[in-house]
C-alpha cells in the first residue's frame, strides 16, 4: 500500500483520504466500521463512500499492519498500531507542504466569493509551478475563467482575456494557460454569453463585452463555483489539520 506521488493521485484520492481519516479517527478513539462510515460521510458530504468501501479499507489497513482489532459483542473494534502511527507520519511528509500551497489558493477563492475567512495578507505569491496543474483536479477551470470574464463584463464597458488572466494571477496567484483562456472565450461568444470584435486588422487583441445573457449566466456560474470551492476548502483544511497533528507526534 504505497503512497502515490502527488501527480499520480487524482488530486488526493478518496482512498487516500479515507485511509488517512480512518487512521486519524481511530487514533483519537477506537471505533468500528459502521460508526466510522457515518462519521466520514458527515464530515465529507461531497465525497461520500459506501459502508462496504469503508469496511474494506479498514480491513486492508489491518492486513497491512496499520490497524489491529478485537471483537466486542457483535462489533469489530479497530485500534491504531505503531506502524499505523508511522503511516500517518509518512502522509505528513508527502502531503503537508503541497496541500498547504494549494489550500492557500483555494482560501483566496473562498474569501473572494463569500467574503468569509481571511483576505490575503500582503502581496499574493504565485502558486509553485509543480502544483499548478493540481487546481484543475479540484475546481472546474472553465467555471473559474467564465466567472472572472463575466464579472469583468459586468463592471467594465469592455475587456480582453489577458485582463482576465491578470486578475486571476493578482487575486489568487494562479491562472490557466493563454490557450485555454481563449478557447473558453470563444465558446462564450458562440453561446452568446459574450460578444467580441477585432479593433484592427492585426487581430492581436479581441475586445469583449457583455450581452443580455451575461448577468444571468454569471449568477449560475458564481453559485456553482462557490459551492465547489466551499467543499474543496473544507476537504483541504481537514487534510491539513490531520497532517499538522501528525507533525506534532
Amino acid at each position: 500500500m504505497n503512497i502515490p506521488s502527488f501527480q499520480q493521485a487524482v488530486g488526493f484520492s478518496v482512498g487516500d483520504a479515507l485511509a488517512m481519516f480512518l487512521l486519524r479517527s481511530i487514533l483519537e478513539r477506537e471505533n468500528y466500521s459502521r460508526a466510522l462510515y457515518e462519521q466520514f460521510n458527515l464530515e465529507f458530504p461531497g465525497r461520500s463512500v459506501s459502508y462496504e468501501y469503508v469496511a474494506r479499507t479498514a480491513n486492508y489497513l489491518e492486513k497491512d499492519g496499520f490497524l489491529s482489532s478485537q471483537i466486542e459483542g457483535r462489533k469489530k473494534i479497530f485500534r491504531v498500531t505503531g506502524e499505523g502511527i508511522k503511516r500517518l507520519q509518512e502522509y505528513e511528509k508527502v502531503y503537508a507542504h503541497r496541500f498547504s500551497e494549494v489550500s492557500t489558493v483555494i482560501d483566496r477563492f473562498y474569501y473572494f466569493l463569500t467574503r468569509n475567512g481571511l483576505p490575503a495578507q500582503g502581496e499574493v505569491e504565485p502558486l509553485h509551478e509543480d502544483f499548478r496543474s493540481f487546481i484543475s483536479k479540484l475546481l472546474s477551470v472553465k467555471d473559474v475563467v467564465r466567472f472572472m470574464a463575466l464579472r469583468l463584463s459586468l463592471t467594465r464597458p469592455s475587456f480582453y482575456m489577458a485582463e482576465v488572466q491578470d486578475q486571476l494571477n493578482s487575486l489568487f496567484g494562479w491562472a490557466p494557460s493563454n490557450g485555454y483562456m481563449y478557447n473558453v472565450a470563444r465558446e462564450m461568444e458562440e453561446t452568446n454569453v459574450l460578444v467580441g470584435y477585432w479593433p484592427d486588422e492585426r487581430r492581436t487583441v479581441r475586445i469583449l463585452y457583455k450581452t443580455e445573457e451575461s448577468e444571468h449566466f454569471y449568477g449560475i456560474v458564481a453559485a456553482s463555483l462557490t459551492e465547489r470551492v466551499t467543499q474543496v476548502r473544507k476537504y483541504l483544511h481537514y487534510v491539513l489539520r490531520v497532517v499538522s497533528d501528525e507533525e506534532a507526534m
